[in-house]
């Protein structure tokens, strides 16, 4: 299993909640997106099925006893675009869930959960209102409000945060002093992971954000470039997107002419409309982001 970067006191009181026996069997795992939620219920998930010395590897990267329960993606019309987690789903994973565990409990890790489907939610609420026996399911996600509340209020939450920035200089010292300060200051070792593990694929990352960043000094050329590359591949845009709309506060908040005030945070009411309307698939990728980087 990859080294979890930070998260340090919130990794000590699950440990100590499932040593305790206290830990919920139907717990939310919320925060940003790239922070590492997804390797601490992993973590969390092998201490609760008993497989705390497992070691992962390509072949069989999780204990018998753990589901991880992820959406597909898949090209329409030449677009990557993220499917819905349904109800078929669930059936299959309610039934892992009454099945014997090989050793202590099961578990299963629903990752991007706000990608649950209505149906999917609903057909989950008894579950997590009367959870089977030696049983534990951790939704993951990083958009709670995409969850209905029905289903959030059966749930316990632990809040995960961005990870400071001398974490991550720490944890990445050689790809850090090839980056953008920027970067590290994004918060999210997931991305930065990326830079380690597809060199290739980050790359194409680091080069599109960082226009992102310099985007009012982009010819309307290349804003428009831009936003044909970035609708290729909705999941990617979406996720540079809400990795680009944090710095986009920061510089909101230090910005002391009114004029340009209001003008980020119109900027910034456009992306967050723009990154809802490519989750809901409203309309054509290349139209939604051309609307939104071409009015700068």
């Amino acid at each position: 299993m990859p080294e979890i970067i930070g998260h340090t006191q919130e990794r000590a009181r699950l440990r100590q909640a499932i040593l305790s026996g206290a830990f919920p069997q139907s717990v939310l795992f919320s925060g940003p997106e790239s922070i590492g939620k997804q390797l601490v219920a992993l973590e969390c998930a092998a201490l609760l099925s008993g497989a705390s010395d497992f070691i992962p590897t390509p072949d069989w990267p999780h204990p018998l006893d753990v589901l991880i329960v992820r959406p597909e993606q898949v090209r329409v019309r030449g677009r990557l675009r993220t499917q819905k987690i349904g109800v078929e789903t669930i059936r299959d994973l309610l039934f892992f869930l009454r099945e014997t565990p090989h050793v202590q409990a099961r578990v299963v890790i629903i990752d991007d959960a706000h990608e649950l489907s209505p149906s999917a939610q609903n057909a989950l609420l008894k579950y997590a209102e009367e959870p089977l026996g030696k049983t534990f399911l951790i939704f993951i996600t990083h958009e709670k409000g995409r969850l209905l509340d029905t289903l959030l209020s059966r749930l316990e939450e632990r809040r995960f945060a961005l990870v400071p920035e001398e974490f991550l200089k720490s944890a990445f010292a050689k790809e850090s002093a090839q980056l953008p300060d920027f970067f590290l200051r994004l918060g999210r070792p997931g991305m930065l992971r990326r830079a380690h593990d597809e060199p290739e694929a980050f790359r194409a990352d680091k080069d599109d954000l960082a226009s992102l960043f310099r985007l009012s000094a982009l010819s309307l050329a290349e804003r428009t470039s831009l936003a044909e590359r970035l609708s290729h591949d909705v999941p990617r845009a979406i996720r540079l997107l809400e990795w680009y709309v944090p710095g986009m506060h920061t510089r909101l908040l230090g910005e002391q002419e009114a004029k340009k005030v209001l003008r980020f945070a119109a900027f910034l009411e456009g992306l967050s409309e723009a990154v809802s309307r490519l989750r809901q698939g409203d309309g054509s990728a290349r139209f939604i982001l051309e609307d939104v980087l071409l009015d700068v």
